[in-house]
């Protein structure tokens, strides 16, 4: 167990294939389920708590190093569908036949495995920020900010609330090595790390990639903060997901930034549990 990536609740749970997988439990007493993964749960918590008021909730550790089953042509593990198969196997050995899943940057990598291989599964999606990447790169402030600005610029231009900065360098000092794999502020970079922004690697090609996006049946939510680097980094890809995903519904937060969850976490939830009862209604 990664006892040091959950900071409530924190339980382990041992797969069929060996593996043993990290999570958190919110919220037993609801009967409607939500799947959430990271790389670790703490600054992210508030939100699951949030969520926990209506839904049963797993906040699940995405592993970032290890055997892996997923790989790729040369052998390494694919980390984005690793992580999409491992919630697809914790959903199965909890039992949990249908439920909805809310992520957050790496953390909706998962999501979008459903999307492609257990549709069947998803009662709902929704994907803070992260779409797959169908077009180039506009900007790449994301990795040209830090070397200009270094971390502390950087951690600034992802929080709207600059009295959470304390907040956040505390939660990466005491995970240490373990807030590696993402694109997190002041993370060390792991090779599972270039899965964390890229849920398109989960497909073979961006010509599938489109093709699967384009018959989506699945209720899709995104919320983007219009202050958020990587929502300009990727901003036609961004677009065009929005435009090519059958019915799906974007959500502009003016002002937001990267690290919402820390800024407005009741809102982020508040947007997943309205989404939720909207998808019941016959738009």
């Amino acid at each position: 167990m990664e006892a040091n990536k959950v900071s409530k609740n924190g339980k382990s749970i041992v797969l069929d294939n060996g593996l043993e997988l990290t999570y958190c439990e919110f919220g037993e007493e609801n009967s409607e389920v939500v799947l959430s993964g990271a790389l670790y749960f703490h600054t992210f918590t508030p939100v699951l708590e949030e969520l926990a008021k209506r839904y049963h909730v797993y906040g699940v550790v995405m592993r970032t190093g290890g055997e892996g089953t997923e790989l790729n042509a040369d052998g390494s593990v694919n980390w984005g569908r690793q992580w999409g198969k491992e919630m697809f196997e914790f959903a199965k050995a909890m039992g949990i036949q249908k439920f909805h899943y809310v992520g957050k940057c790496h953390g909706t990598i998962p999501g979008w495995y459903m999307i492609k291989e257990h549709p069947e599964m998803l009662d709902t999606f929704c994907s803070f920020y992260m779409a797959p990447h169908l077009c180039p790169r506009n900007s790449q402030q994301w990795i040209e900010i830090p070397k200009k600005e270094g971390p502390m610029g950087m951690l600034k231009r992802t929080l709207r609330k600059q009295e959470n900065i304390p907040l956040k360098i505390a939660e990466v000092q005491s995970l240490g090595a373990s807030a590696a794999g993402g694109p997190e502020v002041g993370a060390p970079e792991l090779e599972s790390g270039k899965y964390g922004d890229t849920p398109e690697l989960i497909w073979d090609s961006l010509e599938d990639c489109e093709r699967d996006m384009k018959s989506i049946k699945t209720p899709v939510l995104f919320v983007f903060g219009t202050e958020d680097i990587l929502f300009h980094d990727y901003y036609d890809s961004n677009l065009k997901a929005i435009q090519i995903i059958p019915r799906a519904k974007t959500v502009l937060l003016q002002g937001e930034r990267h690290l919402m969850e820390m800024d407005c976490p009741d809102r982020m939830a508040s947007e997943a549990s309205f989404f939720i009862d909207e998808s019941r209604k016959n738009y």
